[in-house]
C-alpha cells in the first residue's frame, strides 16, 4: 500500500509541476514585452477561481499535494492577470 501512495503522490506532484510550468513562458513573454494585449482576463480569472476551488478541495481532503500545486498555479494566475491589468492600461 505504500508503493501505491508514494507512486500515486509522485504523479501528483509531477503533475502540477508541468501545470505551474505552463506559467513561465507566458510570466517570462509578459514581463519582457509589456504587453498582454491578447490574453483573455476572463480565461485567468476563471482558471484562478478553479484553482482556488482546488485549494479548498485539498484542504478538505487533508492532500498537500492538491493544496501546494493549486495554491501555487493561483499565485501565478493572479501574478499574470496584475500584469495583464497592469500593461493594458499602458497600451491604451
Amino acid at each position: 500500500m505504500e508503493d501505491f501512495v508514494f507512486w500515486t503522490d509522485l504523479i501528483g506532484i509531477t503533475a502540477g509541476i508541468l501545470v505551474l510550468s505552463s506559467f513561465i513562458p507566458q510570466l517570462h513573454k509578459a514581463y519582457k514585452t509589456k504587453r498582454m494585449i491578447d490574453v483573455s482576463i476572463y480565461f485567468m480569472a476563471l482558471i484562478a477561481c478553479g484553482m482556488f476551488l482546488w485549494v479548498i478541495y485539498g484542504i478538505i481532503r487533508k492532500d498537500p499535494v492538491i493544496i501546494g500545486t493549486n495554491a501555487a498555479g493561483f499565485i501565478l494566475n493572479i501574478i499574470l492577470m496584475i500584469l495583464k491589468l497592469k500593461y493594458d492600461r499602458l497600451h491604451q
